[in-house]
C-alpha cells in the first residue's frame, strides 16, 4: 500500500477506533448453586456482556435430583438473549424438562415482537422483556415472556423491604426484598445495593422449595 492509499484509509480505522472506544463491553458472570430445599440439585449461571446499547445474555442451567441412586429428575435449559436498549431484540432458547423438550425462538420486527414456539408463532406490539432477574428494572413490568415456553406471563410485584439472604459462601448479606407473583407461583428476589441479584426462592407447587444462593 503506498503512501496515497494510506492517507485515504487512514480515517476508516480512525472511525473504526473511535466506535470502539465508545461502546466498550463489560461482561459480568453470575453463578448460583441451587438448592431443593436444603439439597444441592445443580447450578444455574449467567453471562452478561454489556455495551451500553446492546446487552447479551447466554443463561445455562442444570439440574439433577436423585432418589435412592437413581436420577428421578433431569432438568437443562440454555438461553441466549439480546437486548436492545432494554428491549428483547432477540431469544433462542432449548429446554429439557425431564425428557419433555422446549425449543422458543423470536425477534424484534418494526415495533413488536415476534415468538416462535411448540404452539406455534404469535406476534406482541411493543417492548418484550423476559424473566431477567439479573437486570433489577425488570421488576417494572407487568407481562413477561418465558424463555422455556414461550408464553407472555402476567406478573405482579410487591416490595418487601430490606432483609438478610445467604449466599454460597455461608455468610449473609443486606438486600432489598421483591415477591413476584405470578398465576401459579411466588418468587421472591432479593437484590444487594452493590452485588445486585443475590438470591432466589420460590415454591415448586409440590410442597417443596426452589433456592438459588449467589456464589461469591
Amino acid at each position: 500500500m503506498n503512501s496515497s492509499q494510506l492517507r485515504r484509509t487512514a480515517p476508516l480505522f480512525l472511525l473504526l477506533l473511535a466506535s470502539l472506544a465508545a461502546a466498550p463491553t463489560m461482561a459480568e458472570q453470575l453463578r448460583f448453586q441451587v438448592y431443593l430445599d436444603e439439597r444441592p440439585i445443580g447450578e444455574h449461571s449467567f453471562r452478561i456482556a454489556d455495551t451500553g446499547r446492546i446487552t447479551r445474555v447466554t443463561s445455562r442451567a442444570a439440574f439433577d435430583v436423585d432418589f435412592l441412586f437413581i436420577n428421578a429428575y433431569r432438568y437443562r435449559h440454555t438461553s441466549n438473549e439480546t437486548f436492545r436498549s432494554g428491549c428483547l431484540a432477540e431469544i433462542d432458547a432449548q429446554t429439557n424438562d425431564n425428557g419433555k423438550r422446549y425449543e422458543v425462538n423470536g425477534e424484534a420486527i418494526g415495533n413488536g415482537f415476534s415468538i416462535r414456539s411448540s404452539d406455534g408463532v404469535e406476534r406482541e406490539n411493543g417492548c418484550v422483556k423476559t424473566f431477567a432477574y439479573w437486570d433489577r428494572d425488570f421488576l417494572d413490568n407487568r407481562r413477561l415472556l418465558n424463555p422455556q415456553t414461550g408464553e407472555l406471563e402476567s406478573v405482579r410485584v410487591k416490595p418487601k423491604g430490606r432483609d438478610q439472604v445467604r449466599v454460597e459462601d455461608g455468610s449473609s448479606v443486606q438486600a432489598e426484598r421483591y415477591a413476584l407473583e405470578t398465576g401459579e407461583l411466588t418468587i421472591d428476589l432479593w437484590y444487594n445495593d452493590d452485588l445486585g441479584w443475590v438470591g432466589l426462592e420460590s415454591d415448586t407447587g409440590k410442597g417443596k422449595r426452589i433456592i438459588y444462593r449467589r456464589v461469591m
